[in-house]
């Protein structure tokens, strides 16, 4: 298999749901009951293993996107749009307008609280002088532009969210029956020729089923092909130990 394999991002939610109903199999459960185990570990091991894994589909998943590409015209107008707005804005610049629109309403209204604040504070303290009156028109003033500036950040915001929603890949339910087919197919070539037997092998293998004995399978260590020396003896020969000398 073909590790370098990648699925399309848009794909990868149905490898990990087709990865999800085959660990919910009858047989998968049964072999987990035996197994070390557990099924958040499976699917870990799954996920993990997914490029090798989707590649026994192939056939299925080539046939899946070139059917789908040719469904949607053959452009990539079923991308979503990047977070950061569509690519001429990232080439000219414009950037700076979604930041404006963020930090302007919040100094206005910031401006316009302390505008406010010091304004009628003096009012209140010395009567309604110019410049007490001047601070409290600035206050209104700034809270009026700060007022305006978050109404046309949320008009756009609401544009930019229609044309996601617009660019977003269509939903299978919206997808025409060829492509509903081609995808079942996959996922049915994905789970039993692909994700099946990569369960069964990783739950057989040693490491992953206890002994017999109910002891966890482990390195097995045989013992050297010599024994202690046998101090009675009278074969063993050796200054110290008390055997006989060697006869003259």
């Amino acid at each position: 298999m073909n590790s370098t394999y990648r699925l399309q991002d848009e794909d990868r939610p149905d490898y990990a749901l087709a990865l999800d109903e085959a660990i919910r199999t009858a047989e998968i459960r049964g072999l987990l009951e035996r197994s070390s185990l557990n099924s958040g570990q499976l699917r870990i091991r799954g996920l993990s293993a997914g490029p090798r894994i989707a590649a026994v589909a192939d056939t299925e998943y080539r046939t899946y996107t070139s059917l789908r590409q040719q469904m949607a015209g053959g452009d990539d107008s079923h991308r979503a749009l990047p977070l950061s707005g569509r690519r001429g804005q990232e080439e000219h610049g414009a950037g700076l307008l979604p930041v404006l629109g963020v930090l302007t309403p919040v100094l206005a209204v910031v401006a316009a609280a302390a505008f406010l604040l010091i304004g009628y504070g003096l009012a209140l303290a010395g009567g309604r002088t110019p410049t007490a009156d001047a601070l409290i028109t600035a206050g209104w003033a700034s809270f009026g532009i700060g007022a305006m500036t978050a109404a046309v950040g949320l008009f756009y915001l609401y544009r930019t969210a229609v044309e996601h929603t617009a660019s977003a890949p269509r939903s299978h339910a919206a997808r025409s029956p060829e492509v509903n087919k081609a995808r079942e197919a996959w996922l049915r070539s994905l789970r039993d020729n692909a994700l099946l037997p990569f369960l069964r092998e990783e739950l057989r293998k040693r490491d992953a089923l206890p002994t017999d004995s109910g002891q966890e399978a482990g390195p097995r260590y045989r013992s050297p092909d010599f024994s202690s020396p046998d101090f009675g003896s009278p074969h063993f020969s050796g200054p110290g130990f008390g055997s006989p000398k060697a006869s003259a």
